[in-house]
C-alpha cells in the first residue's frame, strides 16, 4: 500500500508540486516549519495545505531522516483527521508505521529500535481507527493485523512472549466477517459436542425423571444436546447432575447468545456498507 492522496484536487496538486520542489533536507525543514505555522491559523484551508506540506516533507525524508518522516506523517494524519478526511488520515498513519518498521529492520537492537517499533504500533492503531471511522472496514481490518504484528514484535524486543497476541481475533469493534464468525462458531460447537459426549460417558448426564430417553448415539447425541442447549430449545432428555457439567451448560447458553449477537452485528454492518 502506498500513500493515499488528499481527496481535494487542489490539495493533491499542491502536494505533488511540493514533492518536486523539496530537494534537500533544509528545504524539507522549511516545508515543515510552514506547515507548523499554517496549523496555528486553525482554518480549514490552512490545515488542508499544512497536511499537504507534512506529506511532501515526510515522503522526502523517508530514507534521509526516518524519525522526522514518521513525525511528519503523524502530523499529516492528525490534520487530515481533524478535516474528517478519515481515509487519507489512515493512509498517513499507515505510512508512519511503515517507515518506522523499515527503520527498525535496518537498526541494531537497542532503545532507539524499541522506540521506533512502539511508534509503529501507535501509527497502525491510529490507521485502524481512522479507516474504521471512514467506513473502510477491510482496510481497518488490515491495519488491525498490522498493529497486532507490530505489537508482537515490540513485545519480543522486550523479551516477552504474549500468547494472547498470537490468537487470531474472533471479532473486532470495527471489522468482522462471516467466514471468521463461522470458523470460530464451528470450533466452539465442536468443543461443546465433545464435552457432552464425555459427560455422558462419565454419567454426569442422567435421564430426566419419569422419562425413557432415546438411546445415546455416540457424537450425534452430543451434537444434538449441544444444539438444544445453545439455542435454548430445551428439547433434551438428559439433565446435568455434576457441578462441572452444569457449569458447562450455563457457559454454553451464554456463548450461544454471544455468537448470535455477533452474527446479527455482522449482518447489520454488512447491510450498512452496501
Amino acid at each position: 500500500m502506498t500513500e493515499l492522496p488528499l481527496s481535494d484536487p487542489v490539495a493533491q496538486h499542491d502536494d505533488q508540486l511540493l514533492t518536486h520542489q523539496i530537494s534537500t533536507v533544509q528545504s524539507a525543514d522549511d516545508t515543515l516549519k510552514k506547515a507548523d505555522d499554517l496549523v496555528r491559523h486553525n482554518s480549514h484551508a490552512d490545515v488542508k495545505k499544512a497536511a499537504s506540506y507534512y506529506l511532501a516533507a515526510a515522503h522526502f525524508l523517508e530514507s534521509r531522516d526516518p524519525a522526522r518522516s514518521i513525525q511528519a506523517y503523524q502530523s499529516a494524519g492528525q490534520q487530515l483527521h481533524w478535516l474528517q478526511q478519515f481515509t487519507e488520515a489512515g493512509g498517513a498513519f499507515f505510512n508512519a508505521g511503515r517507515v518506522a518498521e523499515q527503520a527498525v529492520s535496518a537498526m541494531s537492537a537497542g532503545p532507539d529500535q524499541h522506540r521506533l517499533q512502539h511508534l509503529a504500533v501507535q501509527a497502525y492503531s491510529r490507521a485502524n481507527n481512522s479507516f474504521a471511522e471512514g467506513g473502510e472496514l477491510e482496510l481497518s481490518e488490515t491495519h488491525y493485523v498490522n498493529e497486532r504484528n507490530a505489537r508482537l514484535a515490540w513485545a519480543k524486543m522486550q523479551g516477552k512472549q504474549p500468547l494472547f497476541l498470537r490468537t487470531p481475533k474472533a471479532t473486532s469493534i470495527f471489522a468482522t466477517d462471516i467466514p471468521r464468525w463461522t470458523a470460530w462458531g464451528s470450533g466452539v460447537l465442536v468443543v461443546f459436542t465433545l464435552l457432552y459426549e464425555l459427560f455422558f460417558r462419565l454419567q454426569w448426564l442422567e435421564p430426566l425423571g419419569n422419562t425413557t430417553p432415546s438411546v445415546w448415539i455416540p457424537v450425534w447425541s452430543g451434537f444434538y444436546y449441544m444444539i438444544n442447549v445453545t439455542s435454548s430449545l430445551a428439547l433434551v432428555e438428559y439433565q446435568p447432575v455434576h457441578p462441572i457439567c452444569q457449569a458447562v451448560v450455563m457457559l454454553n447458553v451464554i456463548v450461544g447468545y454471544l455468537f448470535l449477537g455477533i452474527g446479527i452485528g455482522i449482518v447489520g454492518r454488512m447491510t450498512q456498507t452496501h
